[in-house]
């Protein structure tokens, strides 16, 4: 296994937890008040679109050539942070 496959792989267990934490979310606006619910649903939203870019990125490094996988790393790892915060703020 190559070093992108490995990086790819290592990626998508993390995206995979946070699939994981979305759906716990969930699950908590649904048994929450009407105000929280509100508040939850747009953090909810908010990661659900970071989890969609993530997705695509993780794809793009799949495909990239050498010259652009630093480029790709770099913006997965600032949509993980975004994730990390959104998830983090619930």
């Amino acid at each position: 296994m190559n070093d992108r496959e490995l990086y790819r792989q290592e990626k998508q267990a993390i995206l995979d937890e946070y699939v994981e934490q979305l759906q716990e979310l969930k699950e908590m606006a649904s048994a929450s008040g009407a105000d929280a619910k509100n508040e939850f649903d747009k953090q909810i939203k908010t990661v659900e679109l970071k989890i969609e870019e993530a997705k695509a990125a993780l794809e793009a490094v799949a495909k990239a050539s050498d010259e652009e996988i630093e480029a790709h790393k770099k913006a997965i790892d600032e949509t993980f942070r975004a994730i990390y915060t959104h998830m983090s703020m619930s």
